[in-house]
């Protein structure tokens, strides 16, 4: 029926929510140590891979693709429509 409508739709919420999985990981967090010198505490760096960016732009891509070129089976072809 409407497969590529939902399943489209689907896809590009689940790249939405990954982008801003990403975009969350990637902010950093502020807080800044108080107290102390600040060789008394190592700094540690939180390394992070932007699998999720990539994975989010891809099925945001590939959902908006299968939205807008969804074939209409519920529209009757042109030489058959009625006018």
């Amino acid at each position: 029926m409407q497969f590529g409508k939902i399943h489209g739709i689907a896809l590009a919420l689940l790249g939405i929510i990954l982008l801003g999985i990403q975009g969350i990981l990637y902010m950093p967090t502020g807080k800044v140590p108080t107290g102390g010198s600040a060789s008394s505490s190592p700094v540690v760096e939180h390394k992070t891979k932007p699998v999720l960016g990539m994975l989010g732009i891809g099925f945001l891509f590939a959902g908006a693709a299968i939205f807008f070129t969804r074939r209409r089976a519920d529209e009757p072809e042109a030489k058959h429509a009625v006018k």
